[in-house]
């Protein structure tokens, strides 16, 4: 990566309060896109800006090891890759387990960045949420859980 994109990104402005909310925020840290090894519903797991948006949300909903009632209580869920904010899942409402404590979410993918850098976003203004998305999307996110999810306070 050039040193000049690394000093952009070290400037990037960081989440603020409305957009974490009054509530705790679940925060999906993933890596880039890999081809997903378990042969289900899904080709892909982790973050790609080069995904559909259909296959960017199923693979980021799950199974993720996490408590699965907090994210639906927060009812979205950051995703990052490091500290940046690169997709967002909304009108969280559900899970499914597969008793093995891995999870996967019943929600929509708000909005994903086509570009961190510069920064560039996609939304879908039809999804639940979409300006919270709007709010989340390119801006860093600082996180730290010895699983996948990590839940991110109000005020930090």
């Amino acid at each position: 990566m050039p040193t000049a994109d690394i000093e952009t990104l070290a400037r990037r402005e960081a989440v603020g309060p409305p957009a974490v909310g009054s509530h705790e925020l679940p925060v999906l840290r993933v890596g880039a896109a890999e081809k997903a090894d378990e042969g289900g519903d899904r080709d892909w797991t982790g973050f790609s800006t080069q995904l559909t948006p259909g296959q960017l949300q199923a693979a980021l909903s799950g199974w993720w090891r996490c408590d699965p009632e907090r994210v639906v209580r927060a009812g979205l869920m950051a995703v990052t890759i490091g500290q940046y904010v690169v997709a967002v899942l909304t009108g969280i409402d559900g899970y499914d387990g597969r008793g093995d404590g891995r999870y996967r979410f019943h929600g929509t993918l708000a909005g994903s960045v086509t570009e961190l850098v510069t920064p560039q976003q996609w939304v879908n203004p039809d999804a639940p949420g979409a300006d919270r998305a709007r709010l989340l999307l390119g801006r860093r996110l600082e996180s730290e859980s010895g699983g996948p999810v990590a839940y991110v306070r109000p005020g930090g």
